[in-house]
């Protein structure tokens, strides 16, 4: 059997089985409300039916988005069977553990081009600058571009600040707000047919790329990427996941298939739910390294270090986190 074959076989029994974890997961006055997809009596057969097509998809080495979903469907439907009732806040750290990661990595797609959107500008403009320090003045004012000065030359206050900056406690706040804020309208911008996530993936690299090369010509490096090092891997990823996420909702009008445009658009949304939210998570985590982590003045092979290893950490719990959960 073909792979397009067996998904469009079984789809909707893995449909069903997630809405009925969904269901499952409802408060006990939503749940009486809402009639279930089936009786709780067939979970045992549909969940053993399930990990078997999970062993079929993965002895006939089917693509990772259809191993990866019926693997933390299999992980969900065992916690369910075998597990005790899962509070909100174990379901959270259970997601994160690696459900989070495993829905990423089924939509590699998006990510991928919500990465070269981001990255490709951040590089060209990066080197661009650097090598004709006048185009920065072309692209950004020079009044915000005098800004950088202020905050990463040898006269700043406090590095990575403005002036009149407070503590780390209202920074962390600060930071928190700016980030929710980047990525919530990278996200919910996709709406308007993936023109919004569009915009600002290429805006922000853009904006990126020619302030790292004019605070680098300005000789603020050292000071520079002791600031920005420690949380970037994680605003950066953050931040591409949210503009994957928005091109999802944006595809969805594009091309609903079968479906009407709202109802495309509803099931994106529902989609892009588990991305985003571990976006907002990766993004606290950032503004929590920027805020306590990042201004310190410390050896910058020190805070470089901490970044890379940011970055790889960043980078393997998205490749590897929950693979070995479904299994």
């Amino acid at each position: 059997m073909k792979q397009e074959q067996f998904e469009a076989r079984f789809t909707p029994e893995w449909e069903a089985f997630e809405a009925w974890l969904k269901h499952a997961r409802l408060p006990g006055r939503a749940r009486r409300k809402q009639p279930a997809p089936f009786a709780a009596a067939e979970l045992p057969e549909r969940y053993r039916q399930l990990c078997s097509q999970l062993a079929l998809a993965r002895s006939r080495d089917y693509g990772p988005a259809i191993v990866d979903r019926l693997a933390r469907l299999a992980h969900q439907g065992h916690d369910v069977l075998y597990g005790t009732p899962a509070g909100w806040l174990r379901a959270w750290f259970a997601f994160l553990a690696g459900g989070f990661a495993r829905e990423v990595r089924a939509r590699w797609r998006s990510v991928l081009i919500a990465s070269l959107l981001f990255y490709g500008p951040f590089i060209a403009l990066r080197f661009a600058v650097r090598e004709w320090p006048d185009f920065a003045f072309v692209v950004l004012p020079e009044s915000q571009l005098n800004g950088f000065d202020d905050m990463y030359g040898p006269a700043a206050e406090a590095l990575g600040r403005t002036r009149d900056a407070g503590d780390d406690l209202s920074m962390f706040g600060f930071y928190i707000a700016n980030n929710i804020g980047i990525g919530f309208r990278t996200f919910a911008t996709g709406i308007a047919y993936g023109l919004g996530s569009l915009f600002f993936l290429l805006y922000n690299g853009v904006f990126m790329g020619v302030v790292e090369g004019h605070v680098v010509n300005l000789g603020h490096a050292q000071r520079f990427y002791s600031f920005v090092a420690g949380h970037s891997s994680f605003e950066l990823t953050a931040i591409t996941l949210c503009g994957a996420a928005g091109l999802q909702l944006g595809w969805a009008l594009l091309a609903p298939g079968e479906l009407s445009r709202a109802a495309s658009l509803r099931r994106a949304g529902r989609a892009s739910v588990p991305i985003v939210a571990g976006a907002a998570a990766m993004l606290v985590i950032a503004a929590g390294i920027e805020a306590f982590w990042s201004p310190r003045v410390l050896d910058l092979s020190l805070k470089a270090g901490v970044g890379l290893f940011n970055w790889a950490l960043v980078i393997a719990y998205m490749l590897f986190a929950g693979r070995a959960r479904g299994r």
